[in-house]
């Protein structure tokens, strides 16, 4: 469980990275470093949900 919210945390710190501070200036790669940062955020909240998910149902067994 822990080891799925470290790696939730990470890919979601990439993306915001890739976000806010990533400076490039080329509009071409910014728009697709953009786009792979939105898919990498998905991922990691992904991450988030099924910890959070199997956290519900290790607590009701």
């Amino acid at each position: 469980m822990v080891m799925g919210l470290l790696l939730g945390s990470s890919f979601v710190g990439i993306a915001l990275y890739l976000l806010f501070f990533a400076d490039l200036s080329h509009a071409t790669a910014k728009q697709d470093l953009k786009l792979y940062a939105l898919l990498t955020g998905a991922y990691g909240l992904w991450r988030f949900i099924r910890v959070w998910l199997a956290w519900k149902e290790s607590k009701s067994k």
